[in-house]
């Protein structure tokens, strides 16, 4: 017999935020991920430029660029025809030490 245990504590929201959970949930995609890790070592890229590193379509890439431009992982700066997007520290640092702190409360 299982016997249930009340929780006397509302469990703490991790991302408070507006932002937080869609940033962790952009955060949680392996392609996500590998595009975040080419602006270790360049400061701005355009489709073309990280699509040369996978195996998918330029739309595939150019869908992750745009969802991680939308929960603020990525800025864009459109140059012509071209948009160069460039990893967004600031406001992920500013997150994810939001997160930090909500773990440390907590556990």
């Amino acid at each position: 017999m299982i016997k249930r245990v009340k929780i006397s504590k509302t469990p703490p929201d991790l991302c408070s935020t507006e932002e937080g959970l869609p940033l962790l949930r952009a955060l949680s995609d392996d392609t996500r991920q590998k595009i975040i890790a080419l602006f270790f070592t360049q400061k701005e890229l355009c489709v073309t430029d990280i699509a040369e590193h996978f195996r998918l379509s330029r739309p595939t890439i150019s869908h992750h660029l745009n969802l991680m431009k939308r929960v603020k992982l990525l800025n864009a700066r459109k140059d012509g025809k071209e948009v160069y997007y460039s990893f967004n520290r600031a406001h992920v640092t500013k997150l994810m030490g939001s997160v930090l702190e909500s773990l440390k409360r907590c556990c």
